[in-house]
């Protein structure tokens, strides 16, 4: 397979301060397909509006998102979203808007009424938007565990896959949805754990091989977790979604194409910022990319592990190369040039504070 110079799928991490912001462009026939992959805290709004306001306008002055995502209902990934959909300056429509709200937790809706609108339950004002179209305005969820979901796609089009969350995992938000989004309008709690401020080379292999307890949070095993494919190009984002889930999807994946686990794939938008609990050994040995891109400013929680890097490192590939989309001192850590020349790895951070991390993944023809 040869590789082209022309752009297949164009990955911008926005500096969405502790949380998820991504907006990924993919060429088509007839312009620029766009995908807006969660919408950061609401502190982080002003950036991604900046961001937005940016886009072409058509011959109407709109602004087009085909598809936005909003992963699941932690302040990091959905905090802004009700600034974006309130923000009628910007002109923004949508093809689709991807979303579990309480009606869809579970088979049969229990507590919401069917006509309530999306932007309502964002606290947005009223406006009529598309909702989970692509599913037929059910549940966005494959089979169960080891499933996942391939969407139908035109000729020349992006390919989406399903690959979390599962029913049990949304039924399971359902008994404590009501909890959740309380939280949600206290935003997150300012607990942070102390760094490790310094790294030298024989610790890379301790930390890897450290157990470490898999992420419970029920929201985030909702994580809406998808694999986009573009013209021989490819990016899981995986929002917060549970290394078990995505690993048994992406092997079902592998074997339904007849290939060889780990399915080789170029980006890997790392799962709850590069948290210990979501990056497992048994996930790298599901899937293998070239990057592993890493959403966060270390402001909360920790964020990421040193665990988890170790483990890209060692395990992520012959020369993994790390995508931070804040250059902050903790994350710079990762570009000691020693270090990088033992374990054979590279790093990549944002040229410009304000735009984050941006990666052109070129064609596979």
């Amino acid at each position: 397979m040869n590789v082209s110079t022309e752009p297949a799928i164009t990955i911008e991490a926005l500096p969405a301060a502790y949380g998820d912001a991504l907006l990924l462009t993919c060429p088509v026939a007839d312009g620029s397909w766009r995908l807006l992959m969660d919408m950061g805290p609401d502190e982080t709004w002003p950036l991604l509006q900046k961001r937005l306001a940016s886009l072409p306008t058509d011959s109407q002055g709109r602004r087009h998102i085909d598809l936005a995502i909003i992963s699941h209902i932690d302040h990091d990934h959905i905090g802004a979203a009700r600034l974006l959909f309130a923000d009628s300056a910007l002109g923004l429509s949508f093809g689709d808007v991807w979303f579990n709200a309480r009606r869809h937790l579970q088979a049969a809706a229990r507590g919401v009424a069917e006509g309530e609108a999306l932007a309502t339950i964002l606290g947005a004002p009223e406006r009529s938007l598309p909702w989970n179209g692509a599913f037929g305005g059910g549940r966005v969820a494959t089979a169960g565990q080891g499933g996942f979901v391939e969407l139908p796609s035109a000729p020349g089009y992006p390919k989406l896959t399903l690959l979390s969350p599962t029913p049990a995992r949304l039924a399971r938000l359902a008994s404590v949805w009501d909890k959740e989004l309380a939280r949600l309008q206290q935003r997150e709690s300012n607990t942070q754990e102390q760094f490790q401020r310094g790294i030298t080379f024989p610790d890379l292999e301790t930390l890897a091989a450290l157990t470490t307890t898999k992420d419970q949070a029920l929201p985030n095993g909702s994580s809406i977790a998808i694999l986009l494919e573009h013209r021989g190009a490819s990016v899981l984002l995986a929002a917060d979604a549970f290394p078990n889930v995505l690993a048994s999807a992406l092997r079902a994946v592998a074997k339904h194409r007849n290939q060889h686990a780990p399915l080789a794939i170029d980006a890997f938008k790392l799962s709850h910022h590069g948290s210990r609990g979501n990056l497992v050994l048994d996930l790298l040995k599901a899937v293998r990319a070239n990057y592993y891109i890493v959403s966060t400013d270390n402001s909360r929680f920790g964020h990421p592990h040193d665990e988890t890097l170790a483990r890209v490192i060692l395990h992520g590939g012959e020369q993994p190369t790390l995508c931070f989309n804040h250059a902050t001192e903790y994350n710079l850590r990762w570009a000691d040039p020693q270090l990088q020349e033992h374990y054979r790895y590279a790093t990549l951070f944002p040229q410009d504070a304000e735009q984050g991390a941006v990666l052109i993944l070129p064609a596979h023809l």
